[in-house]
């Protein structure tokens, strides 16, 4: 098998300030479907118990450290570069070298 690079730039902090407002306006939906329509509470409802997820996609890598990511078993391909990056929420993030010592 042949070792996949990403190294293109996916920001994180991108996908982490659209799920906090995505969660604020869901809190206003509950609220206003309160007020008005019980249909706009379900959807508020609904993003405030499943809206946690993409934020299992938010993986940190520290100079010198890299990730191997596998989905459903299946390798997609390693970061190398340090950064806050966003992947698939369902993919497995290995460090190959936690476990070694310096």
């Amino acid at each position: 098998m042949k070792e996949i690079v990403l190294n293109k730039k996916k920001n994180g902090f991108l996908v982490l300030i659209l799920s906090i407002l995505a969660y604020v306006f869901a809190a206003f939906l509950c609220v206003l479907g309160a007020a008005t329509t019980p249909w706009l509470t379900v959807i508020g409802g609904l993003w405030l118990a499943l809206g946690w997820m993409p934020w299992l996609g938010l993986k940190v890598i520290k100079p010198q450290e890299a990730l191997v990511l596998t989905l459903f078993g299946k390798y997609i391909g390693t970061l190398k570069e340090d950064g806050f990056y966003f992947v698939n929420p369902f993919c497995v993030a290995v460090n190959p070298a936690a476990r070694t010592k310096l």
